[in-house]
This record gives C-alpha cells, sequence and structure tokens, in this order.
C-alpha cells in the first residue's frame, strides 16, 4: 500500500470511532430523557398524581437538609472545634482569656459560618434540582395527555429575571 493509502485508511477508521463515540452518547442521553418520561401516565389508572410526586420530592428533600443540618451541628462543629482547641494551645492553658478568644474562638467562628453557608447554599441547589424534576414531569404529563400548548407554565431562566427585575428605590 502506498502512504496516502494508508493515511485515508486511518482517518477513517478514528473518525468512524469518534462518530460511533457520539451515537453512543446521544442514545445514553436519549434513554435519561425518557425515563421521566415514564412517569407520565399512558391513559391508564394507578399512577401516582404530580401533587404525590411533588410531595415525595419536598419531603425527600428536607429529610436530608435535616440530616445535613444534624450532623453538622452534632459531629462536623464539635471535631472541628475540638481540633483548634488542640491546635490553638488553649488546651494547655497556656493561652489568656483574650489568646482564647483570638487563637480559638474566632477560627471556630469563622469556620461555622462558613460551613452554614456552604450548607445554604447547597440546600437551595438542592430544591431548585428537585423543583426541575417536578416541572420535568409535569410537562411530560402535559405532552402525554396533548394537553394545550399555550397554557403551558415555561420558568424564567436566569436572564430573563435580570433584564425585568423592579429595582425598589
Amino acid at each position: 500500500m502506498s502512504t496516502p493509502t494508508l493515511d485515508k485508511t486511518e482517518t477513517t477508521i478514528a473518525t468512524s470511532t469518534v462518530t460511533t463515540a457520539k451515537k453512543s452518547m446521544k442514545e445514553q442521553v436519549s434513554k435519561f430523557r425518557t425515563g421521566w418520561r415514564r412517569l407520565a401516565p399512558k391513559r391508564e389508572g394507578g399512577r401516582f398524581s404530580l401533587l404525590v410526586w411533588a410531595g415525595l420530592f419536598r419531603v425527600v428533600l428536607l429529610v436530608v437538609d435535616c440530616l445535613l443540618a444534624f450532623i453538622t451541628a452534632v459531629v462536623i462543629i464539635p471535631q472541628l472545634g475540638a481540633w483548634l482547641h488542640q491546635q490553638s494551645g488553649a488546651s494547655q492553658g497556656a493561652l489568656t482569656a483574650a489568646g482564647t478568644i483570638a487563637m480559638w474562638l474566632m477560627p471556630l467562628l469563622f469556620l461555622v459560618a462558613l460551613l452554614a453557608a456552604g450548607e445554604i447554599v447547597l440546600m437551595r441547589a438542592m430544591w431548585r434540582s428537585a423543583t426541575r424534576m417536578i416541572t420535568k414531569i409535569r410537562d411530560a404529563r402535559r405532552g402525554a395527555t396533548g394537553a394545550d400548548a399555550a397554557s403551558t407554565y415555561t420558568a424564567r431562566t436566569n436572564e430573563q429575571s435580570k433584564t425585568t427585575r423592579k429595582r425598589s428605590k
């Protein structure tokens, strides 16, 4: 075989491998998307209503949030406090009251504030993802029942919210 023929063959093999990989990725994505559509009723009884799904998502989310806050309050913060107490030298009695506040209490309060802020961000992200799941189920059910396309609710995107937001005086 000549060199140009070899190059064409190698290029064809590499291109076909990439094409196959893209097709399998699309199949996986389409399987995931159709998974939500399976939750929609197909003219048969016995399926959960949207209210049940929304309640289920919200209850699970609230339980996870409570567990997260409880574990943080009972396990993480005390261990963090004990570690800071030991590392600052306050456990050996070498620090005065002002030194204890400066070397142990203030870093602990700062880290607790960071943990609280991180947990709030995580909880809000989980709440938004649950809202998106509920919206997907609702949209899939509307599509399955042949609901009016004009009556569907569309959530505003971040960009729309920023441009239409009223400023308070």
